[in-house]
């Protein structure tokens, strides 16, 4: 080694004119005590040679020829991904030229095992007494080992969660447990009380989910609103009994900072390395659960299955027909028109519109499943303009037969949460020649209720339009009776649920009467869904219903078959 590689070594060279003998020889151990007092990796170039000197841990982690490396740019510049070589290349450039004296840049370089690893490297030039370039020294920091805690809820985050899963599968050999934990409508608590809120809410549920787990298991922060645990030596029962626990501490209306809110958490689980034998496996495979878990109404654990799996790629294939059939002026799509009849002399009033969906894959797909998918995908935005359009169409022609009719249509949450979409209702009502108070829409009770406070705005709009508001599938939700207190609906629609035991057991018509007594104190009108048989309309007849629907007086059939069975002069 010449003595310019020595003094670059020991940090001579910069400005030391005025520097006592034996600070001079402490500097020689200087670099090897900083490298071995941090985590991240100190470099040193000498600038008159331009030789680098890394520490180490680097080498090995990158598979560097060695500590003392010429030719820095290339050598190392080699592991940088194509993606950032660019950033990369011109900061070093800046250095060199003389731009700036101050480096930082962050990149993704190539470790020995062939993985991408984020890096923030800083650096700075000294310059001699004359202004010459003399070291050029800094830090080059590991972010996926820096970064091992989440900020804001003081969790291990998703980094270090990955790197015990690896661990786990690499060296220990024996079977664990994944359990995944997704916040149930987070998004309705931020736009309820703002982000800020919302990010207090994720650090309260998280010490609540850490307090209940076992005493040796750790909570990780993962994406968003989403926490990981992992278990060891847990059977199907354990796991089990320890979702119930946080199930139970969620499961109800809570306060913080005088503001309340409701929040459950969904669970999925999985088991390695049954289920899977690398982390993308596993995390794949969690994610298949927890979302087959909100899917299928929140709040509960879904173990893994294959068969998730194979209705994952069902789900993906059909979103993939929803877009074309999108894209191809709607093909597929069509409506359904199920009546309402006045409770007391069942005579029709009007018309619920329901929509169906055929492609030439999978024939006629029920809308439990192609409606959430239309959802994630955004697709709801220009089918749901689409529907209440042809709807208004229809609507506009029956009232020339039937001049008091009203017809329902059914809104999703992001339609009402869209841009112009109040606008667009007027607009269309408008062209169409059709009164505001003919056309009902329809939301349901748990999306009304967990945003009341962020919808009255929308409410109020639409109100002064003059069109109606029915919630429905009421007594679903987990607030039902106290919602109707603060309740912008001008109809209540009790859930089918409550019809299908009505026979069986007393609760359910003591509920419907109740709820009907309770609507009209407050000047709210009431429908029963559900009613199929002579036999259930005798018992629910005498309880001061305003509207029924169900199969008894029909069932959802095409425009022409409406206007034949239910319009006729």
């Amino acid at each position: 080694m010449n003595r310019d590689d020595k003094q670059m070594q020991s940090g001579e060279g910069a400005s030391s004119a005025h520097v006592p003998e034996n600070f001079k020889y402490d500097q020689e151990y200087l670099y090897d005590a900083l490298v071995q007092s941090t985590d991240d990796y100190i470099y040193v170039c000498n600038m008159d040679t331009g030789v680098f000197r890394y520490p180490k841990a680097m080498v090995e982690e990158f598979d560097l020829p060695g500590e003392i490396v010429p030719d820095a740019a290339r050598v190392w510049g080699a592991n940088v991904h194509e993606h950032d070589k660019k950033a990369f290349l011109e900061s070093n450039q800046e250095i060199l030229d003389g731009v700036t004296d101050c480096h930082f840049v962050e990149y993704r370089a190539k470790n020995r095992d062939g993985d991408w690893v984020w890096l923030r490297c800083r650096g700075h030039l000294e310059r001699d007494e004359n202004g010459r370039p003399r070291i050029f020294a800094g830090i080059i920091s590991n972010l996926g080992k820096k970064n091992k805690v989440d900020h804001l809820t003081g969790l291990f985050n998703k980094f270090e969660f990955e790197n015990e899963v690896v661990r786990l599968l690499e060296n220990d050999g024996n079977p664990f447990t994944l359990l995944v934990f997704g916040i149930d409508d987070f998004r309705h608590i931020n736009d309820l009380y703002g982000r800020p809120f919302g990010d207090e809410i994720i650090r309260v549920v998280a010490q609540k989910i850490q307090s209940l787990l076992p005493f040796d298991t750790a909570l990780y922060r993962l994406d968003g609103d989403e926490f990981g645990a992992i278990l060891r030596g847990a059977d199907t029962a354990d796991i089990e009994k320890c979702y119930q626990k946080v199930q139970a501490a969620l499961n109800h209306q809570q306060i913080y900072d005088d503001k309340k809110y409701f929040c459950t958490v969904s669970a999925g689980c999985i088991s390695a390395p049954e289920d899977g034998t690398t982390y993308s496996d596993l995390m794949k495979h969690a994610g298949c659960a927890l979302e087959y878990s909100k899917r299928g109404g929140k709040n509960r654990l879904v173990f893994f299955d294959k068969e998730m799996l194979v209705a994952r790629e069902r789900d993906l294939a059909l979103t993939e027909w929803l877009r074309a059939s999108v894209e191809n002026g709607f093909s597929g799509f069509s409506l359904r028109f199920q009546p309402q009849v006045d409770a007391a002399g069942r005579q029709l009033t009007g018309a619920e519109v329901l929509t169906r969906w055929s492609c030439a894959a999978y024939g006629d797909v029920p809308p439990l499943e192609f409606i959430p998918l239309l959802e994630e995908s955004g697709l709801i935005l220009p089918v749901g303009r689409w529907i209440f359009e042809q709807s208004v169409r229809t609507c506009a022609k029956w009232l020339k037969k039937k001049k008091d009719f009203i017809l329902s249509i059914n809104l999703s949450w992001l339609q009402l949460e869209e841009p112009g979409f109040i606008a667009f209702m007027q607009d269309c009502m408008r062209e169409n020649g059709v009164a505001p108070k003919h056309i009902a829409v329809e939301l349901t009770e748990s999306y009304i209720a967990s945003n009341i406070g962020s919808l009255q705005d929308r409410f109020s709009q639409m109100r002064e339009l003059g069109l109606k508001i029915a919630m429905d599938d009421f007594g679903t939700g987990y607030s039902s009776l106290g919602i109707l207190k603060q309740s912008p609906a001008d109809i209540v629609k009790i859930s089918r649920m409550f019809v299908q035991g009505i026979k069986e057991r007393s609760f359910d018509a003591t509920f419907i009467r109740f709820v009907v007594e309770l609507c009209h104190n407050v000047g709210i009108r009431v429908c029963l869904e559900g009613v199929e048989t002579e036999e259930e309309y005798g018992i629910v007849e005498s309880m001061n219903l305003d509207l029924i629907q169900g199969f008894l007086f029909g069932r959802p059939v095409s425009e022409d078959e409406f206007e034949r069975e239910f319009l006729r002069p």
